[in-house]
């Protein structure tokens, strides 16, 4: 059986180029098994396959040659086969990672996909909206700080491993807005897609954990060319419907146009 072949041969038989394996000979990652003198040529041996395997299967998922150095020169395949646990520990890793990229722009979608089809109602309407897990402001006077606040809220939490659900919105004085329609702003929230809050404390006494229910919810949209037009048919119909209970109302910004971002009132009817 033979068990060494010329460059060309290892190359074609492992489907890896001629250039890549100089380039590994170079840098030290695989030297070939032996050259001869005479003419240059590299001869490597089968039993250097595997590490050629390793070699492309780590390039395939990110994992840098200089790491992998270390792992191919130590000589020792129980160390070897522990280096190479290692790097299916670092798979895992980013196979988790992308999967949150994935849900994450999955959100994205669901949300401008939402708000396309929240605006094209041209008045209130029912919804459940499932429960949210946010973090919010505790004092209502730090609401107009709130946008560039939360940026930081977000950095916060993301050593929690959490990240931001793409809703955000503010809750407003229920009696106010009944009474005159006006927004006044209570305090603001930033949802999160994980099922559960930060275990680690937030680095700002500003900021609460907190939730929004799940519940049956009255809404309507507005943007700046209609918002008194809409708050007035909301109003209306919270009084044809006789609904005074009200727990809290919240603004929610809705993903719908740049130029003219819509939002969606949400009246908290009962729970569900």
């Amino acid at each position: 059986m033979k068990n060494v072949f010329s460059i060309g041969e290892t190359a074609k038989i492992n489907n890896i180029s001629i250039q890549a394996l100089r380039h590994y000979d170079k840098i030290d990652l695989l030297k070939p098994s032996f050259i001869n003198k005479d003419s240059g040529y590299r001869y490597y041996s089968i039993d250097q396959f595997i590490y050629i395997d390793i070699i492309k299967h780590a390039k395939n998922f990110g994992i840098p040659l200089k790491e992998l150095k270390n792992t191919l020169t130590l000589g020792n395949m129980h160390e070897l086969a522990e280096n190479v646990r290692s790097y299916h520990v670092y798979l895992d890793e980013q196979i988790q990672s992308l999967h949150n990229a994935k849900e994450r722009f999955e959100k994205v979608a669901e949300m401008i996909e939402y708000s396309l089809m929240a605006v094209e109602n041209l008045g209130p309407y029912r919804r459940i909206i499932e429960e949210r897990n946010i973090i919010k402001l505790s004092d209502y006077r730090e609401v107009g700080n709130f946008e560039i606040n939360s940026r930081l809220v977000e950095a916060d939490t993301k050593k929690s491993g959490l990240e931001f659900g793409f809703e955000s919105g503010y809750f407003i004085d229920v009696p106010t807005f009944i009474n005159s329609g006006e927004e006044f702003f209570t305090s603001a929230y930033l949802v999160f897609m994980d099922g559960e809050l930060p275990k680690q404390p937030l680095s700002s006494s500003e900021y609460i954990k907190s939730f929004i229910p799940k519940g049956d919810y009255v809404c309507i949209t507005y943007n700046e060319h209609n918002k008194d037009e809409r708050i007035k048919q909301i109003q209306g119909y919270l009084k044809e419907n006789n609904i005074e209970k009200i727990e809290f109302i919240i603004v929610s910004e809705l993903y719908d146009d740049f130029r003219n971002q819509s939002n969606e009132i949400q009246v908290f009817l009962h729970p569900q």
